[in-house]
């Protein structure tokens, strides 16, 4: 209870007690217990509309006392409702973003996977490679070495490869030899995008030396059917004035090979340019 409640408690038992009594042995009583002014006391206690009016004020004051006191706890339960919703809500919405941020991550990750497996499958509508040991061609110009290949479709690019070695000595006098290595498919070098080639150049200082070699190259255009895709030699593109032909040689010992393959380049997401 609180304190000012349990002081108009013990007014109300004293008034109750004290009630119609004479003042002359209980003025000091009166006084100590309700701590009032001795003169004060007494006229209240001989009093008696007075005492009552007082006991009277005194329940109302408590009754209103204890309608605030009853308010204020209802008020305080329904704030504790109030939180409790709101704690849930606020639970549930972090859960919520939380699931949402998850759904979010699995979606890229299987968006990765679909394009690694896509990737995988790709591509790769036909395949052959086209292998020969210790083959060394010592000509400067023509042909060096050839695949057959059945291309299925119209609508797929060509890849094709050249691994070996190559080989290019200057013949002298001063100024140096060059020479161009490129692929032709069904006689013509490939022009969707660009042709697929590569070309050495030595001065008079370079010795005997064979050098590995890998070129390769995405061509457009090839239709299906039989496809004849072959390496060759010959001059630089620039042109061979001022450059000797030199003493060219391709292959030397070790496997030299040509790869083809018929890509699908839409599945493959392959950019050509």
């Amino acid at each position: 209870m609180a304190p000012s409640v349990l002081r108009i408690s013990l007014l109300l038992a004293v008034l109750r007690v004290t009630a119609g009594q004479s003042t002359t042995s209980e003025d000091s009583h009166c006084s100590y217990m309700l701590k009032l002014p001795e003169a004060e006391c007494g006229r209240t206690l001989v009093d008696e509309q007075y005492m009552e009016s007082s006991m009277i004020a005194l329940q109302t004051q408590m009754t209103q006392m204890n309608l605030v006191t009853n308010n204020q706890t209802e008020d305080i339960r329904k704030l504790s409702k109030d939180n409790e919703k709101l704690r849930q809500k606020i639970e549930a919405g972090n859960q919520t973003e939380h699931i949402q941020k998850l759904t979010e991550e699995n979606e890229k990750l299987q968006q990765r996977i679909a394009s690694i497996e896509t990737g995988r499958k790709r591509s790769v509508v036909n395949v052959k490679q086209c292998s020969r040991r210790s083959h060394g061609d010592g000509r400067e110009y023509g042909l060096i070495f050839s695949c057959d290949f059945v291309k299925k479709r119209n609508d797929t690019v060509l890849r094709v490869v050249w691994n070996g070695d190559l080989r290019l000595i200057d013949t002298g006098p001063k100024g140096g030899s060059a020479r161009r290595w490129f692929f032709t498919i069904n006689g013509k070098e490939c022009s969707d995008p660009r042709t697929i080639d590569t070309q050495l150049h030595v001065s008079d200082s370079d010795s005997d030396n064979h050098r590995p070699a890998y070129v390769e190259g995405y061509c457009r255009g090839v239709a299906a059917g039989d496809v004849y895709v072959a390496w060759n030699v010959g001059d630089i593109t620039s042109g061979q004035s001022g450059y000797k032909v030199g003493d060219s040689h391709t292959g030397w010992v070790a496997t030299v090979r040509i790869i083809v393959e018929e890509v699908d380049v839409e599945s493959a997401d392959t950019v050509i340019v």
